[in-house]
């Protein structure tokens, strides 16, 4: 209690300020990834995954929407920091460099029975002793094991049951999931997670990502909008470099202040108009970050 540091997880090394946020990958807990379609969220977890998997992290990848063929080939790239497809004489090598990783993955693809996914997870915990378990995504996952308003019993009933599993077997589990189709991207909050309130209730932590900008934009941010583990919320800009097929942190995006006219300048003297200009110009230089606070000049 009186050191927390010494409960915090496992630390990522390619993005620090998550770190400072989210406090490192515990087991035990779940965590649920979510965002719009396209944004990246395969891309954000799979390159976390490896990073904690480089640290000694066992991890077992559950990937029922993207062949596990593309999957691996994405993580290698992602691995080598360098796109491989582009370099295929360095493929046999970092595939043989990728093989020494304790990376795991299912052979589920498109809709299973979660208790067939949970059984293949348990026998990974005790086999491989796996820490880590991505589930992507849930939604694909239970396509076709319920219809009309069943799906989301059997989506909580899957939720539920990953739960339990996380705290019985002391492992961390990352699910992620769709938003809702009508929810406008610019409102996107906790209650926007496709299904019932049960999902985000039984997640120990929520992360969304965005993108920041235009559709062209390759700049994302990473929101922690829940964290059971000391209630720390906050934002991560990062940035995708389409060379290495991953994400780099980047700093907050800068917007102007707005200024608030007191006066008109017709009717200032010479000096109070001088002094007017000059008060414009620096507040114009100054900076804020997302959430509004000023960001110091270095």
């Amino acid at each position: 209690v009186t050191n927390p540091d010494l409960i915090r997880g496992v630390e990522s090394k390619e993005l620090p300020g998550w770190n400072a946020i989210y406090k490192g990958l515990r087991p035990g807990e779940l965590t649920i990834l979510s965002g719009p379609t396209g944004c990246g969220k395969t891309t954000v977890i799979s390159q976390m995954s490896l990073d904690f998997c480089k640290s000694g992290v066992s991890t077992l990848w559950g990937s029922f929407e993207i062949p596990n063929v593309r999957l691996a080939t994405r993580m290698m790239s992602q691995f080598a920091k360098r796109n491989i497809a582009q370099n295929v004489a360095e493929i046999d090598y970092w595939s043989r460099k990728f093989e020494q990783l304790p990376m795991y993955f299912l052979k589920f693809h498109g809709s299973t029975n979660p208790d067939t996914v949970l059984e293949t997870m348990r026998h990974a915990v005790y086999a491989y002793d796996v820490k880590h378990i991505v589930i992507d995504n849930l939604q694909f996952m239970m396509s076709m094991q319920a219809k009309g308003i069943d799906k989301y019993d059997a989506q909580d009933a899957a939720i539920a049951t990953f739960r339990q599993f996380a705290t019985d077997e002391n492992v961390h589990i990352t699910v992620v999931a769709h938003l809702r189709k009508d929810q406008p991207s610019a409102d996107v909050d906790i209650n926007s997670i496709f299904g019932s309130a049960k999902v985000t209730q039984e997640a120990d932590n929520v992360v969304i990502l965005q993108r920041q900008g235009n559709s062209d934009s390759m700049v994302r941010c990473i929101n922690v909008v829940k964290n059971r583990f000391d209630g720390t919320l906050g934002k991560v800009f990062i940035e995708y470099d389409r060379d290495t097929m991953a994400f780099t942190e980047v700093p907050p995006p800068r917007k102007r202040k707005g200024l608030k006219i007191v006066k008109s300048s017709s009717r200032l003297s010479m000096a109070d108009r001088l002094v007017a200009e000059m008060e414009a110009d620096a507040a114009s230089q100054r900076a804020v970050d997302a959430d509004g606070n000023e960001i110091p000049s270095s």
